[in-house]
């Protein structure tokens, strides 16, 4: 007897831009009968959290003018000291 393996595809994080995550917001707030918030959540296939996580950061002003932020984690300062000895030592020739 053989077993067939499927191999599934692994799934990506979905993005949402934040025209979209204000649009959402706007939406919701505009709900007003029971369940309207449900429907609108089952139909565009998100969770109550991240309606809530938008909510929050509209309210502190972080949903407005804001493209996808593109920073990172900075690091410890003292790592980045070492790589940038590293660096200059690699670029200087010595070892």
């Amino acid at each position: 007897m053989g077993s067939e393996t499927e191999v599934v595809a692994k799934a990506q994080r979905r993005r949402f831009t934040a025209e979209y995550k204000r649009r959402i917001v706007r939406e919701a707030d505009r709900c007003t009968t029971p369940g309207a918030i449900g429907a609108l959540l089952r139909r565009e296939g998100l969770y109550s959290s991240s309606l809530t996580t938008w909510r929050a950061a509209r309210d502190r002003g972080e949903l407005e003018g804001l493209a996808r932020s593109r920073e990172g984690r900075k690091g410890c300062p003292r790592t980045r000291a070492t790589r940038r000895s590293r660096n200059r030592s690699v670029s200087s020739g010595s070892a």
